[in-house]
Order: C-alpha cells, then structure tokens, then sequence
C-alpha cells in the first residue's frame, strides 16, 4: 500500500529543494567564475560541492518532517556560509 501523501511535508520538500539548488549554484558559479579547476578533488571548494551533490541526493520523501527542519537549518547555515566566501575576491 502506497503511503499517502502529506501536502504540508511535499510543499516543505518542495521548497527545500530549490533553496539548496541555489546555494550550491552560487558556490558552482563562484568556483567557475573564478577559474578553478572543478575536478581538482584536493581544494576546498571542490569538496564542499561534493558533500552538496551527496546532500541534494538525500530522498527526501523518506525523512519525517522533523528530519527536514534539521536539513533545512542545514541548508540555512550552508546558506549564509556561502555568501560569506563569495564575498570575497580570490587572488
């Protein structure tokens, strides 16, 4: 039997989809922006968007509501993190 579909819990994954899609486009954009080499696994910038690829896989249709207040103060922290280092200009 297929579980039924809470709206509140959709509109709330929903949402927290395109917010984390934005904070690593703006992480992505400042790393092509500035020339850096995407596959260079050893640089910083390269591994934070490597732990977002595995965040924005997560299932979020498997977590309870509870777990996606936890993800989005996540994203929330990650969000004002990002805008911090993109502030900055790399030499």
């Amino acid at each position: 039997m297929e579980k039924p579909l809470n709206y509140e819990q959709a509109f709330k994954i929903e949402i927290l989809n395109e917010f984390a899609n934005g904070v690593y486009n703006r992480l992505l954009n400042f790393v092509l922006n500035n020339g850096m080499d995407r596959q260079d696994k050893n640089k910083f910038y390269n591994v934070l968007l490597d732990q977002f690829v595995e965040m924005l896989d997560l299932d979020l249709f498997e977590m309870s509501f509870e777990e996606l207040e936890v993800l989005d103060g996540y994203w929330t922290n990650m969000n004002s993190y990002i805008k911090e280092i993109t502030k900055k200009k790399l030499a």
